[in-house]
């Protein structure tokens, strides 16, 4: 009688644990409400709350003239946030709907100072204000001089095409980092923290089946559910809310691909806090200090500009802030996947550290 066990092929195994590990996913109501839910019923909330800007942001070249009265007289009005940044980058942000208006101001040929202002279509409001105080600097300026012949400044106006900035184009990128966030580690954790109390890894483990294969199963299931999460947060923004996508379907793609590699990061930080706890009690304190100083300040409700300028070099440097500053990229600077380059570097020598940690540290009972 022949004995001779034949040991199952890894990619056998790889794909029944997949399997496993999926409709353990799908059956668990926590990433349901957390991957699914939870992002739906915020992008629902934030398209209906609408747009309200509490200053108006009006940018200033680099080499505009420094000492002029004009200019220093914006800066002291609280309702004017005043923007830095050279003439061609200014009149991105501009058509891109991220300000209103931008000041320039030179020498001029026959006069002392030639004041040059770009206004954007996409908010018209926020343009016209902007038009009337400055007019009304220029010619409270020129009053001044009564006594020249000609005045000593001359205001010359341009208007450039703009897109209207919605909160819900702000928001959608936000969410669906949140999904991904979550997924990556309240599912990976508990789920693995489940199969080490049931002692099905160290059943796994008197089989031939390898400690990366496991890995690499649980790993595949969920980014299957996390592309399905953000085709879903997509297609309701673009369908219901209009969202705004630059080059369609080409742009849908990219984000798909981010959204894969950005998992792939997300999950470093999943299997070091599953490797370290032995229980759901030893987990949650981890989980909760990973995952909320992120969703406070990653810029996923709010931007990180909002945040104390103390605080934004730690909050533009964390790795759901990457991932959102590249889908952002995409969407609302209409960039391309290149300009994504550095942000994408960012989340995934985070990804690699953790994965060295995990490696280093994970507790396979």
């Amino acid at each position: 009688m022949n004995n001779t066990y034949k040991k199952p092929g890894q990619m056998k195994a790889y794909l029944a644990l997949a399997w496993y590990s999926f409709r353990a996913q799908t059956r668990n109501p926590a990433t349901f409400f957390f991957g699914f839910i939870f992002p739906i019923v915020f992008i629902s909330i934030f398209g209906l709350i609408g747009n309200n800007e509490p200053q108006i942001l009006v940018g200033i070249p680099t080499d505009s003239e420094p000492e002029n009265q004009i200019s220093a007289t914006l800066k002291k009005q609280s309702f004017i946030k005043i923007v830095d940044g050279d003439i061609a980058s200014l009149k991105d942000k501009l058509t891109q709907g991220k300000i209103a208006a931008i000041l320039y101001i030179s020498k001029g040929e026959n006069v002392r100072q030639q004041v040059d202002l770009t206004l954007s279509s996409g908010l018209p409001q926020e343009a016209s204000r902007i038009k009337s105080v400055v007019t009304g600097l220029v010619d409270k300026a020129n009053l001044k001089n009564a006594g020249v012949t000609d005045p000593d400044i001359f205001i010359i106006e341009k208007e450039l095409e703009g897109r209207k900035p919605r909160y819900i184009d702000f928001a959608v990128p936000g969410q669906i980092g949140f999904a991904l966030l979550s997924t990556a580690i309240f599912g990976t954790v508990f789920g693995l923290i489940y199969l080490k109390k049931a002692l099905i890894l160290k059943r796994m483990f008197a089989t031939p089946t390898k400690a990366l294969t496991i890995l690499l199963a649980q790993g595949t299931s969920r980014l299957i559910v996390a592309l399905a999460q953000t085709a879903l947060i997509l297609l309701m923004a673009v369908l219901v809310f209009q969202f705004y996508l630059p080059n369609g379907w080409i742009t849908f793609l990219q984000l798909m691909l981010i959204s894969a590699l950005g998992l792939v990061a997300f999950l470093g930080f999943g299997y070091l806090i599953a490797g370290l706890s032995s229980d759901e009690n030893a987990a949650s304190p981890l989980t909760n200090l990973v995952t909320l100083p992120q969703f406070l300040l990653s810029g996923t409700f709010f931007p990180t500009e909002s945040l104390p300028t103390w605080l934004q070099p730690v909050a533009n440097n964390l790795p759901l802030s990457y991932f959102n500053q590249a889908v952002r990229k995409l969407t609302t600077e209409g960039g391309t996947l290149a300009d994504t380059l550095p942000m994408m570097i960012g989340l995934l020598v985070w990804g690699a550290l953790m994965y060295l940690i995990a490696a280093r540290t994970f507790k396979w009972q």
